[in-house]
């Protein structure tokens, strides 16, 4: 094995400045912050503490509907505690104003041009035309160390359909979304709107609709249809923000499952899923063996890569240091646009490669049309990055990407497990697992594991394909002929369908 040395960076003074220099440094530093802030004091925004006062109105409500749920769960529920957070220690003196653009008519100019240059996912609101299946009780989640003893009230998911399903409900696929995905994964009568995945669904392709009866759910904790943290709280009458209890993926699994009990599914023909969908699929093989047939988990792995969970921390931190975010409070309020922008542009950096840049962008620059230099968008790559993450940043709830990556960074399947093989040996299903060389999140390396792991367990039908493609971990959205001709082969095996 190889040896890898760490090398650790420690602040030092330079020995040529005595420590009564830096002393005296500091002290004038301190003198100027303090004049500073004595001027600007009636500037500065100070984050105000939350009110405990309730109308009257609100208390009876929330008595009534705290006494119907202590009817079914023997639980205290208490409605003012909420998710931690980290404190924001920057303070602003001149509250932010509505965020504007310096280069918009450069972006404006490019964008059309860059979607025409190279492939971009459909990345799409499902505002309607989904189901919506209504749990009858109110819904444990994993963690009771949680606001509400993490309790959900009324659980709720959005989902939609496809194909027709038989007369023994054997040939229903499932398909588990990604992190900011909707149920929408393709167009219908209902929704004509282009879903994220209309290349891969439908008569003959990857997902047949001709043969399989197709479902997709919105995930609990997200914000197109399913409950999430921007839902009514029945116990206050207003949007959970923060109050919203900490999800795992294992929710998110129980929750579609109880959606299929609802649609009298027992045993899924498949369960397919990329990235956190790769995770719920196979979880599902795992904590469900006996209710589905077969497994397709791309572009993810057992246990969250520390990488991304670096990765996904610093989207949640750059959310919650925007003043607007206000503890995830924000609803009916400023919507926290420059937290939630970049780090939907710090989400592009890692679902992408460096090999597709270096091909689609170099170091192309626009054409400053006699500008100066600035610390404006001058490399084509940065403009890009500007684009998307000011047209994703709006299409998705801030609050439900601290929940869900939360979900995320927190899964890992050995939780309680002596070893990986201890952890997958309950997963005998035939497996399809697809991995990215050029995936940033959920490094091939992980595939590759998973791929060793189930096949010690004697698990004889896992089969891995590892794909030399240049778009990272999007290739699971943009690669319809190498991942959607993998995953119709592993559908359409030796399948056996009453009609």
């Amino acid at each position: 094995s190889e040896t890898t040395t760490m090398m650790y960076l420690r602040p030092t003074f330079s020995s040529k400045r005595s420590n009564y220099t830096m002393m005296s440094l500091l002290l004038q530093n301190s003198a100027r912050a303090l004049a500073l802030n004595t001027c600007i004091t009636h500037t500065r925004l100070i984050h105000s503490s939350r009110t405990t006062a309730k109308s009257e109105e609100s208390q009876q409500h929330r008595n009534k509907v705290t006494t119907a749920m202590n009817d079914s769960v023997d639980i205290a529920l208490d409605d003012s505690q909420v998710v931690p957070f980290p404190d924001n220690h920057y303070e602003y003196f001149v509250e932010p104003g509505e965020y504007k653009h310096g280069a918009d008519d450069i972006l404006e100019m490019l964008s059309q041009q860059m979607e025409k240059d190279g492939p971009e996912p459909s990345y799409v609101n499902a505002n309607y035309g989904y189901e919506v299946y209504v749990h009858d009780k109110p819904f444990q989640c994993s963690l009771t160390h949680n606001p509400n003893q993490g309790v959900i009230p009324n659980l709720q998911l959005a989902y939609e359909t496809w194909g027709t399903l038989n007369k023994d409900k054997s040939n229903c696929v499932f398909i588990h979304t990604g992190l900011s995905a909707s149920s929408h994964a393709k167009s219908h009568n209902k929704n004509t709107t282009v879903g994220w995945w209309e290349k891969f669904i439908g008569p003959g392709r990857a997902i047949d609709t001709n043969k399989f009866f197709v479902v997709c759910s919105n995930n609990l904790g997200s914000c197109f249809g399913s409950t999430g943290p921007s839902s009514i709280n029945p116990l206050t009458n207003e949007p959970y923000g923060t109050s919203f209890p900490i999800i795992t993926v294992m929710d998110m699994v129980k929750a579609q499952f109880l959606l299929l009990d609802h649609l009298g599914i027992e045993t899924l023909h498949a369960s397919v899923g990329a990235s956190l969908g790769g995770m719920q699929s196979l979880l599902a093989a795992q904590k469900f063996p006996s209710r589905l047939q077969r497994c397709i988990s791309i572009s993810a792995g057992h246990k969250a890569h520390p990488t991304a969970i670096a990765l996904r921390y610093m989207q949640r931190r750059i959310i919650m240091s925007d003043p607007h975010w206000k503890g995830g409070h924000y609803y009916n309020n400023k919507f926290p646009f420059v937290g939630m922008k970049h780090a939907r542009e710090i989400a592009t950096i890692s679902y992408r490669s460096g090999p597709e840049w270096e091909q689609r962008f170099n170091r192309e620059k626009v054409d400053l049309g006699g500008r100066q230099r600035s610390f404006l968008p001058e490399y084509l790559i940065e403009t890009y990055l500007d684009h998307q993450g000011t047209s994703a940043c709006k299409r998705y709830d801030p609050n439900s990407l601290l929940f869900i990556s939360k979900a995320m960074d927190m899964f890992d399947m050995e939780d309680g497990f002596s070893s990986p093989h201890e952890a997958l040996k309950t997963i005998t299903c035939p497996v399809l697992i697809i991995g990215v060389q050029s995936d940033l999140l959920f490094p091939v390396e992980q595939q590759r594991e998973l791929s060793d792991v189930l096949k010690r367990t004697g698990n004889s039908n896992v089969v891995y394909y590892e794909l030399d493609a240049l778009y990272g971990h999007d290739t699971f959205l943009i690669d319809v002929h190498t991942v959607g001709a993998a995953m119709k082969g592993h559908l359409e095996h030796d399948i056996f369908f009453d009609e």
